[in-house]
C-alpha cells in the first residue's frame, strides 16, 4: 500500500513563487490529515502487507523538514504494519545509482514532483520490492472497513467474462455517505460544462448493482488496485497535470489491459476545502481534457496496442474528449465570466476570459501526446529492466532505509546473531532434536551428522542460495523463514513457497552436478545447518543405516514439495478461473 502525503510551508509563509501547485498541501507546521488515514488502517483484518508513505514536497528547500514530519507522525501512530517513510533523500540516492550505471537518460523518470509523477514512484517502489499488487490511497482518506485488503486482493489477477482483472477501481463515500461528488445539485455557469452530471450518470451506472464487477471507463487515485503485470508495463503519463487517474484507464485500455470496479471495495473521502478559484481549476480541467483528447486523437496503429475511442470512455470522461469540447469551453467560459462580473469581481472576470484564449493556444499540446507518452513508456520499461538485471539490490536497500523500525531492526539483528555465536553442542542438540531429519535418530547418529555441519546466520533478505550456484550442500533451517523464487527468461521471477524451521533445501545437489534452479532467501533473521555433499556422502559409508534413513527423509522432503508445488499451481488455475462463475450466479459447465 503507497500513501502519497503533500507538504507545503509553513503556514504563515504560504506558497512561493517556484513552489509546486497541490490541491491541498499540509503547511509544515500543521497536522494535516495523514495521521487520521494511518489510524484508520487499525480496523484491518489483514494487516499482513507493507506500506509506504511517500512523503513529498512543494519546494526545494523544505525537502528535509517534510521526510522529518512524515517520519514524526508515522511514529507516532506506532503501527503494527511493516512502514516505509520514502521522500526526496532516497530519491536523491536512486538518482545517484542511476549516474553511476551510465544512465544519467533515465534519472527524469523517477520525481517526485506532480501528481502524475508521484503516482508512478507509487508503483515502481513497489516493484523494486517485489510485490505483486499496488494498492494507492491518499493522505485525506479513511478506512473503516476492516475487509479492506481482502477486497483489494479478492479478485486481482483473475479473469472476469473472459477479460483479465488488471487492475481494480474503488470509489470515494463523501460524509453523507454518498459516492457523489460532494458539490452544489446545479451550478450556472456549468450550463454547458455538466460534467458532475456527467460523472453522476457514470457513477450511477457503474457503482450500484449487479454484478459487483464492472468494466470502467474512470477510476479514483486514492482507491486503486493495480496488478504487477499492469504497472510493470504501463506507467502514469507524466505529462498530464491533472486527472491522471483515469488517464491512467486510458492508457492500460491502450495497451490491452483491464479496469474494473468493484462496488464493495470504498474508502472514506474527507479532502479539505479547495482554496484555488474557479477559473484556475476550470482552467486546469481544459489542459488536461485537451492533453487526453489530443492523445486519443493522435493514436496510431502499434502492435499490441488497441485504438481507443471516446465512445469507449462514455458516459464519463468521454463525453469531455470528443469534438464538442471546444464549443463547450467557450460557453461555459463566458457564463462564468458574465457571474463574475455580474459580482463585480472583474480580475476574476478577466482571467477567465483568458482561459478561452488558452484553450486555443498554449493549453493545446505542441507535438503528439501519444507519441511522447509511447516515448515515455518505452523508457519506464528500460528502467525496469535496468532494475531487475543489476540495480534491484541498490534501489531495494536504499528504500529500506526507509524503514521506521530500521534501527530497532538491527538491534535485534545483531541480538540474534550474538545468541547464535554462543551456541554450543549442547544448544545445538536441543534445538534439532525435533527437526524431521534428526527426530528418531540415535546419540550416536545425531552425533555422527552433526560432526559435520557447519551453522550458519543470515540476515533479512540475505541470499541463502543463488539461482545457478554450483555449491553442491544440504542446508537445513533451525530458525527463521526463506522463500524460494525461480527466476525466467523475462526480469520477473515466481515466488514458489516459503520454508521455515525443520524444511531442508539442496537436496536435489545431492544427487546431480547440476547448478541450483531457484533462490533462495531470508525472510527474516535465518539459522541453518549445512552438510556438503562430499563430506555427507563419506560419513554415510561408515553407517549404512543412517545413509538409508536420511535418504528415505530426504525423498520425503522433496516429494513433499512436488505436492505442494501442484497444489499451489492447482490454487493458482482456481483463483484465475473466471469469476463471473460467482459474481453471475452462473454454474460451471461440468456443473449443469
Amino acid at each position: 500500500m503507497v500513501i502519497p502525503t503533500y507538504w507545503s510551508r509553513e503556514k504563515a509563509v504560504g506558497w512561493q513563487p517556484g513552489d509546486i501547485i497541490y490541491d491541498h498541501p499540509t503547511p509544515i507546521d500543521q497536522e494535516g490529515t495523514l495521521a487520521k488515514t494511518l489510524e484508520s488502517l487499525m480496523v484491518l483484518d489483514d494487516k499482513d502487507f507493507s506500506l509506504v508513505v511517500l512523503a513529498c514536497s512543494t519546494a526545494p528547500d523544505i525537502e528535509r523538514d517534510v521526510e522529518d514530519r512524515a517520519n514524526e507522525l508515522v511514529r507516532e501512530v506506532d503501527s503494527p504494519i511493516e512502514t516505509f517513510v520514502i521522500s526526496h533523500s532516497h530519491l536523491h540516492a536512486m538518482h545517484q545509482t542511476l549516474r553511476e550505471a551510465k544512465r544519467d537518460d533515465l534519472i527524469d523518470v523517477l520525481s517526485l514532483a506532480g501528481y502524475s509523477n508521484i503516482r508512478n514512484m507509487c508503483l515502481f517502489i513497489p516493484y523494486v520490492l517485489g510485490a505483486e499488487i499496488a494498492v494507492l490511497i491518499d493522505d485525506d482518506e479513511f478506512i473503516d472497513d476492516p475487509k479492506f485488503i481482502y477486497k483489494a486482493r479478492e479478485f486481482i489477477s483473475s479473469r472476469f467474462m473472459g477479460q483479465t482483472i488488471d487492475g481494480v477501481a474503488g470509489y470515494y463515500l463523501n460524509a453523507k455517505g454518498s459516492y457523489y461528488d460532494d458539490v452544489p445539485e446545479e451550478i450556472h455557469w456549468m450550463t454547458y460544462w455538466d460534467r458532475f452530471g456527467s460523472k453522476r450518470e457514470a457513477f450511477d451506472k457503474i457503482i450500484p448493482g449487479e454484478p459487483r464487477l464492472k468494466l470502467t471507463p474512470f477510476a479514483f487515485g486514492g482507491c486503486m488496485v493495480i496488478h504487477r503485470s499492469l504497472f510493470r508495463t504501463v506507467p502514469f503519463d507524466p505529462r498530464i497535470t491533472r486527472g491522471e487517474d483515469t488517464d491512467y484507464v486510458l492508457n492500460a485500455r491502450m495497451f490491452g489491459f483491464n479496469f474494473f470496479l468493484d462496488n464493495e471495495l470504498y474508502i472514506q473521502h474527507r479532502p479539505p476545502s479547495k482554496t484555488h478559484p474557479t477559473w484556475q481549476r476550470f482552467r486546469e480541467d481544459i489542459f488536461r481534457l485537451l492533453y487526453s483528447k489530443a492523445k486519443i486523437d493522435g493514436q496510431t496503429e502499434e502492435v499490441n496496442m488497441t485504438l481507443v475511442e471516446a465512445e469507449d470512455l462514455d458516459p464519463y470522461p468521454g463525453e469531455f474528449l470528443r469534438d464538442t469540447l471546444d464549443d463547450k469551453i467557450l460557453k461555459t467560459n463566458l457564463i462564468l465570466a458574465l457571474d463574475y462580473l455580474t459580482d463585480d469581481r472583474v480580475a476574476d472576470a478577466k482571467e477567465t476570459i483568458r482561459n478561452i484564449w488558452l484553450a486555443k493556444t498554449k493549453a493545446i499540446p505542441i507535438d503528439n501526446p501519444f507519441e511522447a507518452y509511447l516515448h515515455f513508456q518505452r523508457r519506464w520499461r528500460a528502467l525496469r529492466k535496468l532494475t531487475s538485471r543489476g540495480l534491484s539490490v541498490a534501489f531495494s536497500s536504499i528504500i529500506k532505509t526507509g524503514n521506521i523500525r530500521l534501527e530497532e531492526v538491527a538491534r535485534a539483528t545483531e541480538v540474534m546473531r550474538a545468541e547464535f555465536e554462543q551456541f554450543d553442542d549442547e544448544a545445538l542438540l536441543l534445538l534439532i532434536k525435533d527437526i524431521p531429519l534428526f527426530k528418531g535418530l540415535n546419540q550416536e547418529q545425531i552425533q555422527a551428522l552433526l560432526s559435520i555441519c557447519k551453522r550458519e546466520f543470515f540476515t533479512k533478505d540475505e541470499v541463502v542460495i543463488t539461482e545457478g550456484s554450483k555449491e553442491h550442500a544440504l542446508f537445513v533451517i533451525t530458525k527463521g523463514r526463506v522463500r524460494i523464487t525461480l527466476g525466467s527468461d523475462s526480469e520477473e521471477s515466481m515466488e514458489l513457497i516459503d520454508l521455515g524451521v525443520g524444511e531442508t533445501l539442496g537436496e536435489v545437489s545431492l544427487l546431480i552436478d547440476a547448478p541450483h534452479s531457484a533462490t533462495v532467501t531470508a525472510l527474516e533473521p535465518t539459522e541453518v545447518i549445512t552438510f556438503t555433499r562430499r563430506s555427507l556422502t563419506a560419513l554415510m559409508a561408515g553407517y549404512p543405516e543412517l545413509a538409508a534413513e536420511v535418504w528415505h527423509r530426504l525423498a520425503q522432503s522433496l516429494s513433499g514439495r512436488l505436492r505442494h508445488s501442484n497444489e499451489r499451481y492447482l490454487s493458482h488455475i482456481r483463483e484465475t478461473y473466471d469469476v463471473a462463475d460467482d459474481l453471475l450466479g452462473t454454474q460451471p459447465l461440468e456443473d449443469l
